[in-house]
């Protein structure tokens, strides 16, 4: 390999402590195919899963795995966490920032495979000479941030580390995966994948050179690129200033801000949460990630029981979820949540979704909340049912299962208030008014994420209640646009924030790899992964049905702001749907066609794993 890969792969099982290093580049083309990051993470997936595998079981795998532009001075290295979700039952993955991937390429790999199951909980060594399973006692049962500050301290503060908190050890479905300070892989579960595996840490201790092919081609490349960036004052200002908070005010204007449990679309106390009520209030100073000069992230004070404590955030996903979708207008318990969610590590989207389902329906008299109030905004209630999840103490014994699960269980109507997509919990854009973002999070591979498709934006600005052709085109292509980051390894903030070319990363990525590929290659090998994913969930059962929006979106008009009255038409869904499919070379059943798989070159990898 010339450079922006290592070519080896670590496997590792915890239930005995051995290990392998898989040399991918005996079979290369057939690896190159999937770019890197969440492709690796498809391709093993597949080929070491089945239909019958249990998320929580042994035999499912977690994959931590970097991509080629992971740890080069491209701005923000990602690492992709890859598994089946236990949430969803499906093909689940999350990207998290920090250092993990550029550590994990520094010791001599490009992902690594866990799988088997352990008793006793242990965390994972990794250096370029060491690969070993430690006791874990010390840190079992410590918050996932605190987790990571005693490993800081044994092993130095150079080494990367990735964590679980109490959510992840009492198996919450949506626990997540810790980088980094309270940099989150948050979605589909995968923190509870890892404590079902008895894993309560891993640490990356490396330091060798990631090769690059043209290393003074990339640097000029990158140069280039940042003067882009910060060229485009306004954007840059904004984004630099603000990062994903000035999302909210944003959504309140154009009318998509979830508010109690989706039920509205405006939220009359949005300039209680917003950007710069948390500036003026609680923010305490920015950081930014390695080879970024945005620097988005804000790092506020928090004040709980009587201390103090530092967040990284919030970002616009957890001030909609646990802000206007609960009813909270001031900052101060918005943070404190925010921090909860962090320090117990659970996803704290779909935390705010299950805690706003569970509020609604104990209004309706579905549910109890075990002696709290069932008020919005209501401090004592959110952060008491947030503890309560993380722990499996009482009714959160039952949230903990995710939205989904808890309607199934607690029945009584309460399915019509469970804001999910495949058993994912909604992030936060109401879509009523949205038919596009509606279909964005209808077809995408792991639930109702907005990470593959924020078609919202572009639909805000085009034709916002159409459901034409046009609009299901742009929604394939940021579909492919967005996941291609997740395979690279980097953030694509600097792509869809501050609007650097997609042609950057491109180039990017032929300059390190010297593999020359072109915009459409690349976008093509994007959709190669994206139909893998699609063809890991067929496999497990998902087809047509499985890929609609919530109920609330067709049943319930918006009872105010400027769509009043407006729900998502059912009919004009069934077309966009169709036309997806169409789009997509997928049967009317939403399965890849057997033409589509040749195409895209994966029909014999398909076939062997069905």
């Amino acid at each position: 390999m010339k450079g922006g890969y290592i070519g080896k792969i670590l496997v590792v099982d915890v239930g005995d402590g051995s290990y392998k290093v898989i040399d991918w580049t005996t079979e290369k083309d057939e690896w190159l195919k999937f770019i890197g990051g969440r492709g690796f993470g498809a391709k093993m997936i597949w080929e070491h899963t089945g239909k019958y595998t249990d998320p929580l079981g042994p035999e499912n795998i977690l994959v931590l795995a970097a991509g080629p532009l992971t740890g080069l001075p491209v701005p923000g290295p990602r690492i992709s966490v890859c598994s089946l979700s236990p949430l969803t039952g499906i093909w689940g993955d999350s990207a998290v920032g920090g250092y993990a991937g550029l550590k994990l390429k520094q010791c001599g790999y490009d992902a690594v495979v866990i799988k088997g199951w352990r008793k006793k909980f242990a965390y994972l060594y990794v250096s370029d000479d060491c690969v070993e399973l430690r006791d874990a006692s010390h840190i079992v049962g410590k918050g996932s941030i605190e987790a990571q500050e005693e490993l800081r301290k044994e092993h130095g503060s150079g080494v990367a580390t990735l964590t679980i908190g109490p959510a992840g050890e009492n198996l919450v479905l949506f626990a997540c995966v810790t980088s980094d300070y309270g940099r989150q892989s948050g979605r589909t579960g995968t923190g509870a994948v890892m404590g079902s595996k008895g894993l309560k840490a891993v640490v990356f201790d490396g330091d060798a050179e990631v090769p690059v092919a043209d290393r003074e081609g990339l640097l000029r490349l990158l140069e280039e690129a940042k003067e882009r960036i910060i060229e485009n004052r306004e954007l840059f200002g904004q984004f630099s200033r603000y990062g994903t908070m000035m999302t909210l005010d944003w959504a309140q204007d154009v009318a998509c801000l979830p508010t109690r449990n989706f039920a509205e679309s405006v939220f009359e106390g949005a300039e209680g949460i917003s950007a710069s009520t948390v500036e003026m209030k609680v923010m305490r100073g920015k950081r930014g990630c390695f080879a970024c000069p945005i620097a988005c992230r804000t790092i506020s004070e928090v004040k709980l029981n009587g201390e103090t404590f530092y967040l990284d955030g919030p970002e616009y996903e957890t001030m909609a979820l646990l802000g206007s979708n609960l009813g909270v207008s001031n900052v101060d318990d918005l943070v404190a949540a925010h921090y909860l969610c962090d320090h117990y590590g659970m996803d704290a989207i779909s935390a705010g979704v299950v805690v706003g389902f569970a509020i609604e329906c104990a209004q309706r008299g579905l549910l109890t909340l075990d002696g709290l109030k069932p008020e919005w905004g209501n401090r004592d209630t959110i952060l008491s049912l947030l503890e309560r999840i993380a722990y499996r103490r009482g009714i959160g014994g039952i949230l903990a299962e995710g939205v989904r699960r808890a309607a199934e269980i607690i029945g009584g109507g309460c399915e019509n208030y469970a804001m999910h997509v495949k058993g994912l919990e909604q992030s936060g854009y109401e879509t009523r008014a949205a038919p596009g973002m509606s279909l964005a999070y209808g077809t995408c591979d792991v639930g109702a994420h907005h990470n593959r498709s924020t078609i919202i934006g572009w639909e805000s600005r085009n034709d916002r209640l159409g459901t034409g052709r046009e609009k299901v085109e742009v929604q394939i292509l940021l579909q492919h646009q967005r996941s291609l980051f997740d395979a690279l390894g980097v953030c694509r903030f600097p792509w869809c924030e501050t609007k650097l070319p997609f042609e950057y990363y491109v180039g990017f990525y032929v300059a390190a790899t010297g593999i020359n590929l072109s915009e459409k290659e690349i976008l093509k090998a994007s959709e190669r992964i994206f139909n893998l994913t699609r063809m890991i969930s067929v496999r497990r059962g998902v087809s047509r049905k499985d890929d609609y929006p919530p109920k609330r979106v067709f049943n319930e008009p918006l009872p105010s702001g400027p769509f009043k009255g407006v729900k998502l038409d059912a009919e004009s869904y069934e077309r966009m749907l169709d036309t997806y499919y169409e789009l997509r070379g997928w049967s009317r059943d939403g399965i890849p066609t057997r033409e589509k798989l040749e195409e895209l070159g994966i029909l014999e990898l398909v076939e062997k794993g069905i």
